[in-house]
């Protein structure tokens, strides 16, 4: 497809993401974050990733040629000559709704934007501006570079013409995508995985087995690569508890309520692998050591 500009708005581990699988396939990327220094940390993790990928050989490319692709800035007005906007700011509804509050602001009036987002329904971020039809909701999977995975979503609103245009720039990143029908909070794979998680910390929670009894026993017996309560310490569990909140907040559905185990441990710094404790030890290098209960 055609290069085109496209304006990634926060650059953490999805951000940041989003904005190296775009210049890795010939795109113009703007990087807007915060403050000089979230964009010193989000080129330094897009740079160790690609060098990390160009050893190995799975891109060809060299990093520093797609490094010279991006361009970073913290003012959000930056994304005025965007074609696309990608929008990867914290899972906060009011700070999502403000961000595209001052984008339709800014941007031409053919540029679509795509929210991030994993719980929130799409329909309230369109609402926040006065182009509904272009909004759409584009679910990255971490690690974005690696992880094939997207949820492509759909506000009621949205046009038939902007879905064509995520999916085929989407498409061209390397993503399988799942259609998600309706604009229901948590979309298809977090209403999923989600239910999972909650019942495998209840169980914990209340003493009928211990965390590698049901991360081991799903892994063996249902052929998943990685246990639930695993995979919420590389997520992170307060990212968990903030997603789990969303959707059980949003759309009362009981079965995302987040377990009292699992605000304790976000309570008490226990995040997973990036604070080295969630419901395993990590070393320094963030393999685990153990179970931590």
């Amino acid at each position: 497809m055609s290069t085109q500009q496209i304006a990634v708005v926060g650059g953490g581990f999805m951000g940041s993401g989003i904005a190296q699988l775009a210049a890795t396939n010939g795109h113009d990327v703007i990087l807007i974050e915060r403050s000089d220094s979230d964009i010193e940390r989000a080129l330094g993790n897009i740079e160790w990733s690609l060098r990390k990928l160009h050893k190995k050989e799975l891109i060809v490319a060299s990093p520093d040629s797609i490094l010279k692709r991006i361009t970073t800035t913290t003012k959000l007005t930056a994304a005025r000559t965007a074609d696309l906007v990608f929008e990867a700011v914290p899972e906060i509804i009011h700070e999502k709704q403000e961000v595209f509050r001052i984008l339709d602001q800014c941007c031409k009036p053919s540029t679509c934007f795509a929210s991030n987002t994993s719980t929130i329904p799409i329909r309230l971020l369109a609402e926040a501006t006065n182009r509904p039809e272009k909004v759409v909701g584009t679910h990255f999977f971490f690690p974005v570079p690696l992880n094939p995975l997207l949820e492509l979503i759909p506000a009621p609103m949205t046009s038939a013409e902007t879905l064509i245009q995520f999916r085929t720039v989407c498409e061209s990143f390397g993503k399988f995508i799942v259609n998600v029908k309706k604009d229901t909070p948590g979309f298809i794979m977090n209403r999923v995985f989600g239910a999972m998680t909650c019942e495998a910390i209840r169980l914990v929670e209340e003493g009928v087995c211990t965390v590698t009894d049901v991360d081991k026993g799903l892994t063996t017996g249902y052929g998943m690569m990685q246990g639930p309560l695993a995979k919420a310490d590389m997520a992170g569990l307060d990212v968990c508890l903030l997603a789990f909140s969303h959707i059980y907040e949003i759309g009362k559905i009981e079965s995302l309520r987040p377990p009292d185990l699992l605000v304790k441990l976000v309570e008490a710094g226990h995040h997973g692998i990036k604070s080295g404790r969630g419901f395993y030890h990590y070393d320094n290098e963030g393999k685990p050591t153990g179970p931590a209960m």
